[in-house]
């Protein structure tokens, strides 16, 4: 019923509130001895999936290719130190990223609605 819309928006709604969920974890841990910064990764592996080779369908009788699912990663930024203490944290970092993020999800949700508005619109034509 939905159109890829649906699913795209949904994908970037759950990377986005995943992603605000590691920046808080990141902010908390500001002050944990030995703590390394924590990012999500998905844009890099979306572009890679994109990128592989695609399979041509020559008629439309033919099966089409599976849609490939790209997860989002929590990964561990370890290749920088911040202090002595070796947390890797910077908190000015964090808390920008943290409100571009809230930004991004407001953006992502208003669309959402829009989407769901012109079905219901749809609908009520029909009737």
């Amino acid at each position: 019923m939905f159109n890829s819309n649906f699913y795209t928006l949904k994908q970037a709604m759950d990377v986005s509130l995943l992603r605000q969920k590691v920046h808080s974890l990141n902010i908390a841990n500001v002050s944990t001895p030995g703590y390394k910064r924590k990012y999500v990764a998905f844009e890099e592996f979306l572009k890679e999936s994109k990128t592989k080779l695609e399979l041509t369908r020559t008629s439309e009788k033919h099966m089409g290719g599976s849609q490939r699912v790209v997860e989002p990663r929590v990964l561990t930024q370890d290749d920088t130190i911040m202090r002595n203490d070796g947390n890797n944290v910077d908190i000015d970092y964090e808390m920008v990223q943290l409100v571009e993020n809230g930004l991004r999800y407001q953006v992502l949700t208003r669309l959402m609605s829009m989407n769901i508005d012109r079905y219901n619109a749809v609908l009520r034509s029909v009737r």
